[in-house]
């Protein structure tokens, strides 16, 4: 049995997403592959455009076999943080061979990956010279991943190697591959169509940003079953009636829907703001001195960047702020080696024996009803269980608070079967 592996937040699924897994299985020949995803909170640091289990779906229907779930602390991390939170999930099923990421490629696709490795072996290992270089760039008064990319580019001959998102994610991947010694082989295919940030929607492969601007644009739709063709553009055709049918119903989610929220949560915790993961006492500063003025959760976070520190970096604290994400729990965590347990989310019928094999080999429990993991998991494991469902439970709320639908709970969700 040949099972290969993609990390992905789906948001949404789209014509790229489903070359990649075509091409993978293809090339690989594989049997099975297994997605591992981001769930209702996402790498950038904001809620996901529809809910985990919707995008499980249409994951399912665009030809995954399996999908489980990042867990929050991870998935709405860092980018280190979320490639190493998820490479260990899939050593610890101990089973995969592969594992498949997009990127922009310059030149061939051998001499990128090799660019990749030799940038990878120097985070891994951090020479002195580069962390005289990271050091010096951080002084400059760079934020820490420009420093790193200008630091990287004094070693690497391709200046093109970070500047997208998903060459930068490639990059984490394979770092966390070399720094965990695994035995998974990296296989990169070259992203089709529009750019990680293109907003164009006229094109057979938009990017999922051009999908979101898209479908809200037309949020004030009296009738919900007519989408305007341009809007599917970049849709597998199997997905349109899923999403006609919860269109405005489950989606769309924006990040200013939870902006009260997060003030809540803000006013509850903002005399020890520096306890949440990623916050610094300049970002707790920076917040405070700002917030008197607050309107929204955007504007805000507009408002409250600077050089040195990014939207996505701010978003992922107002994140860790509103799921009251302990630094020492992540802290825990890594020194565990991230992997506690893997929760399924759904599964082809046909991928009985890919989830049988997961059973015998796997050295980390595998959870379908949440029922049940209060008995399987215990200490930081369970922490980072309950993070989810507390996330769950405040994504769902908003969700049933803008569309007026009583949505299920981690407990009554089913596991998505077709």
């Amino acid at each position: 049995m040949k099972i290969g592996a993609i990390i992905a937040e789906y948001n949404p699924f789209h014509n790229g997403h489903r070359y990649q897994i075509e091409k993978f299985r293809k090339e690989w020949e594989l049997d099975y592959i297994l997605v591992i995803m981001s769930g209702n909170f996402t790498q950038r640091g904001e809620p996901a455009w529809m809910p985990k289990h919707l995008r499980a779906h249409t994951a399912l229907l665009g030809g995954a076999d399996l999908v489980i779930e990042l867990p929050v602390y991870y998935a709405a991390g860092s980018a280190s943080v979320f490639a190493g939170g998820a490479v260990a999930h899939l050593n610890a099923l101990n089973c995969i061979d592969a594992l498949c990421f997009g990127c922009e490629v310059s030149g061939s696709g051998l001499e990128h990956k090799k660019a990749l490795e030799k940038a990878a072996g120097l985070l891994v290992n951090e020479p002195e010279e580069f962390k005289q270089e990271l050091s010096a760039s951080l002084k400059a008064g760079l934020s820490y991943p420009a420093a790193r990319a200008t630091a990287l580019r004094h070693f690497i001959e391709d200046s093109e190697l970070l500047s997208t998102p998903n060459n930068i994610l490639a990059l984490e991947y394979i770092a966390a591959l070399k720094a965990t010694a695994s035995t998974i082989e990296p296989f990169l295919i070259k992203r089709k169509g529009a750019g990680y940030h293109s907003t164009r929607a006229d094109e057979k492969f938009p990017s999922a940003s051009a999908i979101r601007q898209s479908f809200n644009d037309y949020m004030s739709w009296d009738e919900d079953e007519y989408i305007p063709e341009n809007v599917w553009m970049g849709v597998p055709e199997e997905n349109r009636r899923l999403l006609i049918n919860r269109f405005k119903k489950e989606f769309p989610v924006v990040p200013d829907d939870f902006s009260a929220m997060f003030a809540a949560a803000f006013l509850r915790s903002q005399a020890n703001l520096t306890k949440y993961t990623d916050m610094t006492e300049d970002i707790d500063n920076r917040m405070t001195r700002r917030f008197g003025q607050y309107r929204n959760l955007t504007s805000f976070l507009m408002e409250t960047k600077n050089k040195a520190v990014t939207y996505s970096r701010l978003s992922r604290c107002a994140t860790h702020i509103l799921l009251e994400q302990d630094k020492e729990i992540l802290s825990q965590a890594k020194s565990d080696g991230y992997a506690y347990y893997a929760r399924i989310l759904g599964f082809r019928k046909s991928a009985a024996p890919l989830l049988s094999r997961l059973k015998k080999q796997s050295s980390i429990p595998l959870i379908g009803k949440m029922a049940s993991c209060k008995k399987a998991l215990k200490g930081n494991a369970l922490r980072l269980i309950e993070a989810d469902i507390l996330a769950s439970d405040y994504y769902r709320t908003v969700l049933q608070m803008k569309y007026g639908n009583k949505l299920k709970n981690e407990f009554n969700q089913e596991i998505i079967i077709i």
